[in-house]
Parts: structure tokens; C-alpha cells; sequence
């Protein structure tokens, strides 16, 4: 047994020996953590009664930008901001848990090196306890609010829940789609003068847009600090030890689910219309309203509240994704707000598949509208998650359709296309007209979650201001096409345009893909 094995478990006996309270900081031991080079200090908890043949849940926290620096002491200040209130008696009766509590270093950032050796922390103490994998969560607050978002993004395989407080994406190169199956409890409040609230909301909205079943407790009031409060919502604990890797929930509130016309995540029908029923559990709190939704469409009422209803919902051809969400008070009337949690299905209205080698969907990335030389019509930029755009006016060679090249979508973003299932080949459509010389733009690019264009150069392909196509063959079987962009090791990721082509048969471009 290790030295720090045995100073926890000697500690954790004086600890029930004596009257049973809240956890306090000098319940959590010392450790150090040096992953790769990088030394960080960690706190940890280990719950009353440990016992080695069970196995224990644990909580990774990560603390805010005040609390940086290397005496192991201040990530645990003002009971680690609320965080500690996890491990109020009331719920370690319910379900002991482990706390590690890594401090960053001064000037240093929930991100890169220092995020990876925190998570590392998780391995190190598996080490010498008994820690159930599947149920490992993550939480933050501010700087480690945007943490809880990158740890997440990083490494999703890891993970079974996250709470983020005040926070946003951190510039995180991964978009939400990729992690839409782990679930998330936001708290953030709509006058927080230090992180804005935007962030929040657009991470909430970017996660229940690819399909994700999400809870938003959003306060009206309450400025940054909301975290002491956020921390003891009364169904926070219980839903977040409820999680296993792989497998949420389907019975810890704050809950809404679609039962019919199935309680699988996806549907097909021949019919133009819809009927939804289910039920929302809020643990005998009130549900002020439930509303239903289709991604980029129509919207309505739904009748009932814990057990609710919605009939003839319209149906566009191909796939809809269809929300329903429950609006509920926020359970601290001070701060006001409210917490709205919400249940996902994907019906495609199935009818004739397209005809092989009919063009199925053409984006003009980053701009508007477009009629090309050979009579596509690119449609406006849309179905896209994150980047930006800009423009630029150049002569671009290889192409009859300048203006198709001279508006691009940048960064780190990702399209989400509803298609009906089946083959199809993915043209995607490239010029530089920004930057004047290789290594000035290196990216990739993965389509269905597989890689096809890695450490890609424009201008080292084909040159400047020179139009280039890429054709990929894939299969969709989830009735949307998923294309991500993600920054490499220079500049942004770019693309000008999209185009897919119904496939059919035998493949219509020979390995995959085919220069201009």
C-alpha cells in the first residue's frame, strides 16, 4: 500500500470517528501531478468509509483564473467557490464520491499541457483506489468553466457528465456534435459581466442542434460569482452520480423524454405529419411550459406538462430534427431565471431516394446565394456550426465561378447536412485567396468522423488564387452528413463551397477522389 494510500485511509477514519459534517478543505490530501513535464498540485477527497471493493465515482474540478498559482491551497478557497457543497453529508449519503482538485499554474490556462496533466490526475489516483471508470464527471467555474468544455472536447471518451459554470468554448477546435451523447448541466447568469452569457447560449444551442439532450440553468441575476448557488440545486448531485459513460441517464431529473412514436433516437415515416407524446420529470418541482421545435423550421405549443402530447406536427422531406423542451424556474428564486431541459428525435419522411448523380445539397460557404457557370444553384450559407467568414474580390484560376471563391467560411466549424441514408460523394471546393505562400494554411478535414484531408495546404496543392475540388465517397447512415473543419498547425481551416452528389452503384470517381 502507498504512503499517500495509507495518510487517506488513516484520515478518513479520524474523519468518521469523529461528528459527521460537511467536507471541508482539510479533508482533501495533497498530491503532485507531472505528466509530460508539466508539474501541477492536486487536492483530493476521499469519502468516509472507503472501501477498496467498491467501486467509486469521481469528480475532476477545475478552478477559476483567481485561483491559479502553486500552493495547493487556493483552488479550495471559499469551499473550492461551492464546488465542495457535492460533498454536503447529505449526498455522500447517497453516493461517496471522490474530489480531485488540480491547481494551474500562475498565467497558465485550463487548456493544452496543463488541462491534459489535470485529467491525468484521474489515473494517478485510480492508481491507488477503486475508481469506476464509467462514472468519471468533470466541473469547472469560469476559467475552468471554459475547462470543463475543452476537457470534454478532448478527450470525450473519458467522461460521463459535465457541469460547466460561467463559461464558453475556450476556442475549442472541436464542434459540439462530436460530443452531443455525454451529458451537460450549463449554469451561467444573464448579467455576468466577466464572461458573457453569450457563451453559454451558444454552447447549449450548438449541442441540442446536433441532436443532444442538454439542461440550462440560465438566472437572471447573480453576476459571475453564481457558483455557491449552482452548486446546491437540489437535483444537481443526484442527476450527475447517475451517469455512466456511454449510457445517460433515461430516469434522473431533470428529465424529458419523447416516447412515441418511439423512444429511439430516430424515426421513418411516409407521412407529412407527425404525432409526438412523452413525459417530463422535474422531481415534483414545477414545469411552467413545454414547447416543441424542428431545427431550422416550425415551432409550436404542446399540451400537457408531465405527461404531454403535440399532434400533426408538419414534416419536411428528408430529416427533421424535432425538439421538445421543458422550461422550469431555476429553484433559486433570488437569482430568478430558469432551467430548461429537452429530448431529441430525427424523423426522416422517407420517400423515393434521389436518383443517383443528382445533386443533393450545394452550400456557398460564407455567402450568398449563387447561380455557378454550370447551372448548380448554390444555396446561402447554411447548416453550418461555429467559424467565421470573410470575403475578397481576386481573379481566381481554374474556375468560371470567381465570386463562389471569393467569400469563404474560416476556423474551427463543421456542416450538418439531413439527407435521406445512402451513398453520396462530397465535393469540397478550395481556394487561398488570402494568404500568398505555402505553410500559411494547414488543416483537416473529417467527413461521417473519418479524417479524408490531413495537414492540407491550398497553396502548396495547387498555388494562390487557384480553384481546386476534393471528391470523397461516403455512406450516411444517421440521416445527416457531418463534415468538420478543425485548424491544424498553421492558420484556419477554409472552405468555398460544398456540393454532394447522390451516389449509386459503382463509385462515380475513382479512389475517392479526383484533382482538378
Amino acid at each position: 500500500m502507498s504512503s499517500s494510500k495509507r495518510l487517506a485511509l488513516l484520515t478518513t477514519c479520524l474523519f468518521c470517528a469523529a461528528t459527521a459534517t460537511a467536507a471541508t478543505r482539510d479533508q482533501f490530501l495533497y498530491g503532485t501531478s507531472n505528466t509530460g513535464g508539466t508539474v501541477l498540485p492536486f487536492r483530493y477527497f476521499v469519502p468516509p468509509n472507503y472501501d477498496p471493493s467498491q467501486a467509486y465515482p469521481l469528480i475532476l474540478f477545475l478552478h477559476g483564473a483567481g485561483e491559479r498559482g502553486s500552493d495547493n491551497e487556493a483552488q479550495l478557497n471559499n469551499n473550492a467557490n461551492g464546488a465542495m457543497r457535492l460533498l454536503d453529508d447529505a449526498n455522500l449519503a447517497v453516493q461517496p464520491v471522490f474530489m480531485i482538485a488540480p491547481q494551474c499554474f500562475t498565467n497558465g490556462w485550463w487548456g493544452g499541457a496543463p488541462l491534459d496533466t489535470a485529467i491525468a490526475i484521474i489515473d494517478q489516483i485510480s492508481a491507488d483506489y477503486h475508481i469506476d471508470p464509467d462514472r468519471v464527471y468533470v466541473t469547472g467555474l469560469s476559467m475552468g468553466g471554459m475547462g470543463t468544455w475543452s476537457a470534454v472536447t478532448s478527450q470525450p471518451e473519458r467522461f460521463a457528465a459535465a457541469i460547466p459554470m460561467s463559461g464558453n468554448d475556450n476556442g475549442s477546435p472541436v464542434p459540439a456534435s462530436t460530443v452531443a451523447g455525454i451529458p451537460f448541466w450549463f449554469f451561467h447568469a444573464a448579467d455576468d459581466g466577466t464572461v458573457g452569457v453569450s457563451g453559454s447560449d451558444n454552447l447549449v444551442t450548438a449541442l441540442r442542434n446536433a441532436g443532444a439532450s442538454t439542461i440550462y440553468t440560465r438566472y437572471d441575476t447573480g453576476g459571475h460569482a453564481i457558483w455557491p448557488v449552482a452548486y446546491t440545486h437540489p437535483l444537481l448531485f443526484q442527476w450527475l452520480v447517475s451517469q455512466t459513460r456511454g449510457a445517460p441517464s433515461t430516469t434522473a431529473p431533470p428529465l424529458l423524454r419523447i416516447t412515441a412514436p418511439t423512444a429511439d433516437p430516430a424515426w421513418q415515416t411516409e407521412d407529412a405529419t407527425i404525432d409526438l407524446a412523452g413525459n417530463a420529470d422535474n422531481d415534483g418541482n414545477p414545469i411552467d411550459s413545454l414547447a416543441w421545435d424542428i431545427l431550422a423550421g416550425a415551432s409550436g405549443a404542446v399540451t400537457g406538462l408531465t405527461d404531454w402530447s403535440a399532434g400533426g406536427i408538419a414534416l419536411n422531406d428528408g430529416v427533421n430534427l424535432i425538439r421538445v423542451t421543458a422550461t422550469s424556474p431555476s429553484e433559486h428564486d433570488a437569482y430568478g431565471g430558469h432551467t430548461t431541459f429537452n429530448d431529441s428525435l430525427r424523423v426522416s419522411r422517407a420517400g423515393p431516394p434521389p436518383e443517383p448523380g443528382s445533386i443533393v445539397a450545394a452550400i456557398n460557404a460564407g455567402g450568398d446565394a449563387y447561380t455557378a457557370a454550370d447551372g448548380t444553384p448554390y444555396a446561402a450559407d447554411t447548416a453550418f456550426e461555429g467559424g467565421s467568414t470573410q470575403v475578397s474580390s481576386n481573379a481566381v484560376g481554374d474556375t468560371d465561378d470567381d465570386t463562389l471563391y471569393n467569400n469563404w467560411r474560416y476556423g474551427n466549424f463543421a456542416y450538418h447536412l439531413p439527407l435521406v441514408n445512402g451513398p453520396y460523394t462530397v465535393e469540397l471546393q478550395f481556394a487561398d485567396t488570402y494568404n500568398s505562400a505555402p505553410g500559411q494554411r494547414i488543416f483537416d478535414v473529417a467527413i461521417e468522423g473519418t479524417t479524408v484531408l490531413q495537414d492540407f495546404d491550398i497553396i502548396a496543392s495547387v498555388g494562390t488564387n487557384v480553384a481546386t475540388v476534393r471528391r470523397f465517397d461516403v455512406d450516411v447512415e444517421d440521416g445527416v452528413l457531418d463534415v468538420v473543419f478543425s485548424n491544424g498547425s498553421a492558420g484556419s481551416a477554409r472552405i468555398d463551397a460544398l456540393r454532394v452528389i447522390r451516389g449509386g452503384g459503382e463509385s462515380i470517381f475513382a479512389d475517392g477522389f479526383e484533382l482538378p
